[in-house]
């Protein structure tokens, strides 16, 4: 394996998440952000499909988010307290983006393949923004479910809010990446007996 390899692949085994404490600014551009979403797109598809979109929120519109969030507690029964932490979430971290995903049940294979293409898609993207010096975390939650959420961000009813990414510069004092010293979940198959 050449040096320019083994460097690729110790980059991609150091990749970690950072949570919106540990990042700062500068967050990407829409320019860079733009180029690692490109990067996001060459992973395996089928028939050159894009299930899958990532939806920036800008600074201004954050307050709107956080009163979705609000709401969406609410609906959940949350009390005050609760309903306080999950309009903050839309404050934490220098970037927010949603990551969208549609899914067709007509779709041959029933979706599974729009989902492993979108799900490889975020990892991707995940990748190229640590190369490219940013950091980040993809998260979910309870408040993902809310139906006020999902229309303010899906277009139809096929396509699902399924994560949110935080996104920015890894402060200097963030964790570094432990390392992976679980064992690697391959086999070889056994072919039953005929």
């Amino acid at each position: 394996m050449s040096i320019a390899n083994e460097v690729l692949l110790q980059a991609l085994a150091s990749r970690r998440s950072i949570k919106p404490k540990h990042l700062c600014t500068p967050a990407p551009s829409l320019q860079e952000l733009s180029k690692l979403v490109q990067t996001a797109m060459r992973v395996p598809d089928h028939n050159l499909s894009i299930p899958y979109r990532f939806v920036v929120v800008e600074e201004k519109d954050r307050d709107k988010l956080a009163r979705l969030y609000e709401q969406a507690a609410r609906n959940l029964g949350a009390c005050e307290d609760k309903v306080a932490k999950a309009r903050s979430k839309a404050f934490k971290g220098p970037m927010i983006a949603a990551f969208i995903v549609r899914l067709s049940p007509q779709e041959e294979a029933g979706g599974t393949e729009a989902l492993l293409t979108a799900g490889a898609a975020l990892g991707q993207f995940m990748q190229a923004l640590a190369a490219a010096g940013f950091g980040g975390i993809v998260l979910s939650g309870s408040l993902l479910a809310d139906a006020s959420l999902q229309s303010a961000f899906c277009r139809d009813a096929a396509e699902k809010l399924v994560a949110w990414i935080s996104i920015g510069t890894p402060k200097p004092d963030a964790p570094k990446p432990m390392p992976e010293d679980r064992q690697p979940v391959l086999s070889v198959w056994e072919a039953p007996q005929c």
